[in-house]
């Protein structure tokens, strides 16, 4: 009987995929305006995220969202455990995600990527980053929630780490706040996350992604608080290993390593 429901899960979320890629191919033929296509494209993945969680059986639990009133356009930065992260994060604010071109490359994966509105990084050539960087301030003064990763990948869940700071400079540079976030995926199934459960969720190191989402959809459903910190306001003259820091400690001050 479990075989049958993952069966079905896994096989929603496929075709799910394509109606999502089929309707983000509408908007970009409709919608000529960059800014304004990337901003129809969040809405919709939030959407989207909304039900693909419904079907993966996925509960969010949103702290501090009293955080987010009367934000317009902020840099969204926390920690990173899995690709469901993107769906939990699009189920509360629409958001548009920056994430490295090896994703870009990556067939079929990177498509997605593109039609959700991603911004693109190229961290193997330090020499584009500014440019880069030029794109995401561009973003976050159009009013944009641009969110990223600055761990630079996803990791185990035993510790926070260390964010890098170059992204952290499209906040300053637009004068728009830092809104650290935080997850904490507290249950998968009956049990609690720890090492022996946590790689039914998290997806890090060389894990191939269609064994995992098969293993998630039979895990018996997955429970997670998503922590919205205090915004960081950055000042033009703001020291960016100082805000990147900043971040990095308000995350870790409500993060729960795995045990």
């Amino acid at each position: 009987m479990r075989g049958i429901v993952t069966f079905v899960r896994v096989t929603t979320i496929f075709f799910t995929i394509l109606v999502f890629l089929a309707h983000m191919s509408c908007v970009w033929l409709i919608i000529r305006d960059r800014w304004r296509r990337v901003r129809w494209s969040n809405r919709l993945l939030g959407y989207y995220s909304d039900w693909g969680l419904w079907v993966l059986n996925v509960k969010v639990n949103p702290i501090g969202r009293e955080n987010l009133e009367y934000l317009r356009g902020g840099l969204f930065v926390g920690n990173h455990l899995t690709y469901l992260d993107v769906l939990v994060i699009s189920s509360q604010v629409a958001s548009c995600f920056v994430t490295s071109r090896e994703i870009k490359e990556t067939p079929f994966l990177g498509q997605i990527c593109m039609m959700a509105g991603c911004l693109f990084v190229e961290r193997r050539n330090k020499q584009n980053i500014l440019n880069e960087i030029s794109e995401i301030r561009e973003g976050l003064q159009v009013g944009l929630h641009v969110a990223i990763f600055p761990e630079a990948t996803s990791t185990n869940g035993e510790q926070i780490l260390r964010f890098r700071k170059p992204l952290f400079k499209a906040a300053i540079d637009s004068g728009r706040p830092v809104i650290p976030f935080c997850i904490n995926y507290r249950h998968v199934g009956r049990e609690p996350i720890n090492k022996q459960t946590r790689d039914k969720v998290f997806w890090y190191g060389d894990m191939a992604f269609a064994p995992h989402l098969w293993a998630l959809g039979g895990s018996g459903g997955v429970e997670v608080d998503l922590h919205f910190l205090k915004p960081i306001q950055p000042e033009l003259k703001s020291d960016l290993t100082e805000l990147s820091e900043r971040a990095q400690a308000a995350v870790a001050s409500v993060f729960l390593p795995v045990k």
